[in-house]
Order: C-alpha cells, then sequence, then structure tokens
C-alpha cells in the first residue's frame, strides 16, 4: 500500500506539470504560431536536465525465512520480515541529442544521481521481545543511460514522446571495505529502462516533462553469511525518475 500511494503522488505531480505547461501551449496552438520552427531539422542539440527519484529495492525473501536465528552476536533470535523502503532523491544531467530521423532520436545523458534507500529487518528476541532494525543504503550514482526516444508528429508547439533504452550506473557512495554496515552492495548496475514525456516549444527554447521508471538486472547483495544478507535471496534496483529537460 506503501508503494501505491507513493506512485500515485508522482502521477499526481506530473499531471499537475503536464497540465500547468500545456495551458499556454494550447494558447499559442490556437493562435498557430509555431516557436523556434527549425528546431527540429537539427542534427543534434544539447541541453540539460533536473529531476526528483524514487529509489527502491526489487527485494525477494529467501523461502526459509523463519528458520533464520541469531549468529554471532546479531540482534534476532528469529527473523520474521524484511522489507524495501524508499526514499526521494533528485537528479542533474546533461543532455546530447542525436537526430535519426524526423521522429527519432537517439539521447545520451550522463547523470549525476542522489538518494537513499532503506531495508527494514523485523524480528523477535529470546525473551520475546520484538527488534527492528533499519538499514539506510545511501547512494550517488554516476549514471549513463542510451535512449531511443521516438516522437510524435508535432502539434503545433507540443509532442508527445515515448523511450526505452539501457543505463549503467557506478555508485560513488556504497559502503566500502572499512564501514561496518548490515547489508552492502555492489558498486555497479545495468538497467532497462522505459519512459513517456511531453516537448513543449516556447520562443526561445524546448521544454520537456518525462516519466521514466529504471529495472535493474543484476543482483545487489554481497553475500557475507550473516542473517541479513542470508535472508535475502535477490535484491535488485528499481527507480522511478520524474524529469524536467531544457533544451
Amino acid at each position: 500500500m506503501y508503494k501505491f500511494y507513493k506512485a500515485i503522488s508522482f502521477f499526481f505531480c506530473y499531471i499537475f506539470f503536464i497540465t500547468a505547461f500545456t495551458h499556454d501551449s494550447y494558447s499559442q496552438e490556437r493562435l498557430d504560431i509555431r516557436n523556434i520552427p527549425h528546431y527540429d531539422y537539427r542534427p543534434y542539440h544539447f541541453g540539460f536536465l533536473l529531476g526528483l527519484n524514487e529509489m527502491d529495492f526489487a527485494l525477494k525473501p529467501v523461502e526459509n525465512l523463519y528458520n533464520l536465528h541469531m549468529s554471532n552476536g546479531q540482534n534476532f533470535d528469529t527473523l520474521h520480515s524484511v522489507l524495501p523502503k524508499p526514499e526521494y532523491g533528485f537528479n542533474i544531467g546533461i543532455v546530447s541529442n542525436l537526430k535519426l530521423g524526423s521522429q527519432l532520436d537517439l539521447r545520451f545523458i550522463p547523470t549525476l544521481s542522489f538518494g537513499d534507500r532503506n531495508i527494514t529487518y523485523e524480528g523477535v528476541n529470546q525473551d520475546g521481545s520484538i527488534i527492528k532494525r533499519n538499514q539506510k543504503i545511501e547512494s550517488t550514482f554516476l549514471d549513463f543511460p542510451l535512449h531511443f526516444k521516438y516522437k510524435s508528429v508535432r502539434m503545433t508547439n507540443t509532442r508527445v514522446y515515448v523511450l526505452g533504452g539501457i543505463k549503467y550506473s557506478h555508485d560513488l557512495a556504497s559502503a566500502d571495505e572499512n564501514e561496518d554496515p548490515v547489508v552492502r552492495i555492489s558498486k555497479n548496475d545495468f538497467y532497462y529502462e522505459l519512459g513517456v514525456g511531453f516537448d513543449y516549444y516556447f520562443y526561445y527554447f524546448k521544454f520537456s516533462t518525462e516519466l521514466k521508471a529504471s529495472f535493474g538486472v543484476i543482483d545487489m547483495l554481497k553475500e557475507e553469511n550473516t542473517v541479513y544478507t542470508n535472508s535475502i535471496d535477490r535484491l535488485n534496483s528499481q527507480i522511478i525518475q520524474l524529469s524536467f529537460l531544457f533544451e
């Protein structure tokens, strides 16, 4: 239910910005005024990106979770649940766009992404008391996405588009060997990405709003033979990103 409310909040935030910026575009369409009419004839162009993200994990616990017990001085006698919890972050990036056709572009947008994720463990001690432990995983990703962007026909000063592609990420802030976190994750990850967006042509520049989902394909968990890592069968990254692009 928590993830559902998070997704709904992202959706309504996205609709709000679309409504706010399309009002001016539709007013201009009624006047049939085309802003920057030669923009789409450029073979390439550049810009920058500002965005919000929600970082999360797709966590699959082991089947025999309730059979895991305390060892090596750890906190739980019996572990009952292990659950991920997302948090918000933000992104900044540089847009590089290469025109492949009248409605198809190739885009490379190196991005710096900041965000946190949590894994919450809940168990019962030998005396019957409930114990919780939260592991906050802080990340600073250096992202290298490569996307194909397929655009609709330009409607005076607006376009709709969809995109898809892959992304390589390197985590600059993952825990190193000198720290003692509950869970360590790998520094490198690969994603496949899907998104949808709207382009708005203003007098001097093009503005875009974009909603994109990223799905990690690598198991990020570093096995360390503790109750915290032994309780997780697989740990993949999931990220939702709302972006504002100025090109």
